[in-house]
């Protein structure tokens, strides 16, 4: 009696995500990943499935790493992932994501990654109203965003803005952030630092 065995390889992979294939009840089961104009769909690991949901945006350049399963011949493959990093940030281009997904975004994190600091204000008002806390945050998202080598956090005197306590600038475009909610704290940091220097 014959019986045909799966054989596993691993895989690295880096395209285009664009989008979530979700099961019958809301959960997560896949990725929709564009490589080379053709669309993979990637099963997620289970412990990747909650923490990935909040944290890609389509059009993110992306790193998936796992394991591909084929039976017999490689026509019949299938992908699992175990690991997935964002190499660069959903850039703006002319033209947008459309329905087949013909724009890929083939920008990587060293293309569009702007160097600059976080002025932090470290004085009283906003020491109460919780800049210790935006400093962990901020720095965490950092870390999360691949953007330790550029983006630094400097403590500065006050700033001027007490009543909207804690307060940062984002340079170098000077933009000036009043008490950010943790939520909005990535796409902050995304929309400025993670942006097509064209």
């Amino acid at each position: 009696m014959n019986s045909v065995h799966y054989q596993s390889l691993s895989f690295q992979l880096e395209g285009q995500f664009v989008g979530f294939i979700n099961k019958p009840n809301g959960r997560l089961k896949s990725l929709r990943l564009m490589l080379n104009d053709k669309e993979l769909h990637i099963k997620l690991d289970k412990e990747l499935r909650c923490s990935l949901e909040n944290d890609l945006s389509l059009g993110d350049w992306i790193q998936v790493l796992g394991k591909r399963k084929f039976k017999g011949s490689c026509n019949n493959l299938k992908f699992k992932a175990f690991q997935v990093n964002r190499l660069s940030c959903n850039i703006q281009c002319e033209g947008s994501l459309t329905q087949n997904h013909e724009v890929i975004y083939k920008k990587r994190l060293s293309d569009c990654t702007k160097k600059g600091k976080i002025l932090l204000c470290n004085k009283s008002g906003c020491a109460k109203n919780g800049s210790e806390k935006l400093y962990q945050e901020l720095q965490k998202t950092i870390y999360r965003l691949g953007l330790e080598n550029s983006v630094t956090i400097q403590k500065t005197s006050c700033q001027k803005r007490c009543k909207k306590a804690p307060n940062m600038i984002l340079m170098p475009r000077k933009e000036k952030c009043s008490n950010p909610q943790p939520k909005s704290i990535a796409n902050l940091l995304r929309d400025h630092y993670l942006t097509s220097m064209d």
